[in-house]
């Protein structure tokens, strides 16, 4: 039990430390007042459609999860990890606690993937709704 913990924690940190060492340049390469006015509009559009996407798949997650599916809750995590992967690059210019709550989502969710791997999804699902809560936080923010 302590090892899978482990284990969790520490892809849980490698993931979160890579999507930071990745977003920090182009945070500093694309500075807010460089970007047209049409821009933002585009960006806050798709950002919010990546989110409300990435809530979609982490729902079917749970509910995978809640059924004690962990193949299917599995498959989910990884499409809900896709979408907000792709949050990161188009949620560039929203609020910083957008930015924040997205890799905060792409963090438990990258824990209740490794759980739902080793077939424990108990602990996966509390891992889904830690994602499910930033998530929404990141959509309530984003525009």
């Amino acid at each position: 039990m302590f090892r899978s913990r482990l284990a969790a924690a520490t892809v849980t940190a490698v993931m979160a430390a890579g999507v930071v060492a990745g977003v920090a340049p182009l945070a500093a390469a694309a500075p807010a007042e460089s970007v047209s006015a049409s821009a933002p509009a585009q960006a806050a559009s798709t950002c919010v459609s990546d989110l409300q996407a990435a809530q979609a798949s982490n729902n079917a997650a749970i509910a995978a999860s809640q059924a004690n599916d962990p193949s299917g809750a599995r498959n989910h995590n990884l499409a809900t990890a896709t979408h907000l992967v792709s949050a990161i690059g188009n949620c560039q210019g929203q609020p910083q606690v957008v930015g924040t709550n997205v890799l905060a989502a792409t963090a438990a969710n990258a824990t209740a993937l490794v759980y739902n791997l080793l077939g424990a999804t108990t602990a996966g699902l509390g891992a889904e709704q830690a994602a499910a809560s930033a998530i929404s936080q990141a959509l309530a923010h984003a525009s």
